[in-house]
């Protein structure tokens, strides 16, 4: 019994052996095979490059050029070279290209160096048309302001009120009375003084003194001429309440409302006859 044990023993130690040995060759064939079989990328390449037909400059018929093998002698041009930029520093310059931008329109440069549109430019004053000249005088109507019997009209107090009367002194060294009482239009009639020559000392107003003056207006005249006589008329009265004088008419008699219907019949009747002849 001993016996036949240990030859069992043995034989099983033997064919385990015996498996051991059969799979390490095994193994051992297949790996050799497949290293055997194996190429390298480039071998195969270049075996299937020899198979095609090429021309004399070595291209097949697909233009594909033979491989050859230059990564070692690059590799250890690389080692012994540093590295160079002269791919960079070769390359020309771009040609630097001059940008001119069009010169404007002269119209339009006029208008750039134009000052603003919102800069306030100083407008010249409106010259004011001068009147159209009244044509010569057919008749005077006067009125006359006198002083009391025995006393003057005190230049100083005669100023104030033909200013506060809206006249104006002007032409001839006289006093007048415009279409605007700020001094502006036509004239409507006018203030002298009684005395020869007629005029004013506006200058030495307050030692001026005169017995009376004259308010006269002339047919045609620039305004209506009704209306104007009637500014006259109420100018005269309001002088000869303010200096204590008294109003006479062109005879130099008191003014009478008779007298002041006369006055405004002869303008009526001035005007009717104007009419006619135009």
């Amino acid at each position: 019994m001993d016996e036949f044990r240990l030859v069992l023993i043995i034989a099983g130690a033997v064919g385990i052996a015996a498996l051991l040995w059969h799979g390490l060759w095994s193994l051992r064939r297949q790996q050799g095979g497949a290293i055997g079989s194996k190429e390298k990328p480039l071998a195969e390449i270049y075996k299937e490059q020899k198979k095609r037909n090429r021309d004399d400059e070595g291209f097949d018929q697909l233009g594909v050029g033979q491989v050859r093998t230059v990564a070692g002698a690059l590799e250890a041009e690389h080692d012994r070279q540093e590295p160079s930029f002269s791919a960079v520093d070769d390359t020309p310059d771009p040609e630097q290209v001059e940008f001119q931008l069009d010169q404007p329109e002269p119209a339009l440069e006029e208008a750039t160096t134009a000052e603003p549109s919102d800069t306030i430019v100083a407008s010249e004053p409106e010259i004011e048309p001068e009147p159209e000249p009244m044509p010569e005088p057919e008749e005077v109507l006067i009125l006359t302001v006198v002083a009391a019997p025995g006393d003057e009209l005190p230049g100083a107090d005669l100023l104030p009120s033909l200013l506060t009367l809206g006249f104006k002194f002007g032409e001839m060294g006289i006093f007048h009375r415009h279409e605007d009482s700020s001094g502006q239009g036509r004239v409507l009639f006018s203030l002298a003084n009684m005395v020869k020559p007629g005029t004013f000392d506006v200058d030495n107003m307050e030692s001026f003194k005169t017995p009376g003056i004259s308010l006269f207006m002339t047919l045609p005249n620039a305004g209506e001429a009704t209306q104007s006589f009637n500014m006259m008329l109420n100018a005269a009265q309001k002088l000869a309440r303010e200096l204590k004088g008294q109003v006479l008419d062109d005879t130099r008699s008191v003014l009478t409302n008779q007298k002041i219907r006369h006055y405004q019949e002869r303008i009526r009747e001035f005007e009717r006859k104007r009419l006619i002849v135009s």
